[in-house]
């Protein structure tokens, strides 16, 4: 994440389809965001929807199987 947008990022977060929670972490990443989609089809248009937000960089993704 670009420096400065942390607050603007979160803010968005709050407002996105199919985000249930979020947290401000420390390390690599900045935020852990859990997302609970449908369908794999939503699931990928909830994911580009992240990473189009001003400001986002990049984004790790990582499936829950249990």
């Amino acid at each position: 994440m670009k420096s400065g947008y942390e607050d603007s990022v979160k803010e968005e977060l709050e407002k996105t389809k199919g985000v249930i929670e979020s947290h401000a972490i420390y390390g690599k990443y900045d935020f852990m965001v859990s997302i609970e989609s449908s369908s794999q089809d939503e699931l990928k248009s909830d994911i580009f929807a992240l990473r189009k937000m001003l400001g986002v960089t990049s984004t790790l993704s990582m499936i829950v199987i249990e």
